[in-house]
């Protein structure tokens, strides 16, 4: 995938997403769609399949990528290098990650070690969504 940039009138030479982010960006792109199937496993275990809720969840991806977008933007408008579109493919990583456990706690796989962090409306005292 190709991206220009033109700040102020000024262009910003072509570049590949993945020679920018490096090999985060594959790896976020499938954290990203694992967090999607283990979130529609969870809706069918709890037989809350719904498509306006799956559609506020696309929209949150989307999101993600709008974000990745300004991690990317903000790193070449202060050329740090890369350090500021690495921190963002961590949040990225870290946010989808818990979303992922969650899911995990929602179709009934024990994973209680982990889950004693979470929030407890999120998930119950026995790893399964109240």
């Amino acid at each position: 995938m190709w991206v220009l940039f033109s700040i102020g009138g000024k262009k910003m030479e072509q570049f590949k997403i993945v020679e920018v982010v490096g090999n985060g960006w594959y790896f976020v792109l499938g954290i990203i769609v694992f967090d999607i199937i283990t979130g529609l496993l969870a809706a069918a275990v709890e037989k809350k399949i719904n498509s306006s809720i799956n559609y506020v969840g696309m929209i949150r991806k989307v999101g993600l990528f709008v974000a990745l977008g300004f991690f990317i933007f903000m790193d070449f408008y202060t050329t740090s290098q890369g350090y500021i579109i690495k921190l963002g493919v961590t949040m990225i990583v870290a946010y989808e990650g818990m979303s992922i456990v969650e899911n995990f706690s929602r179709i009934g796989i024990d994973i209680s070690f982990l889950t004693k962090y979470f929030d407890k409306d999120k998930v119950g005292k026995k790893g399964r969504k109240k």
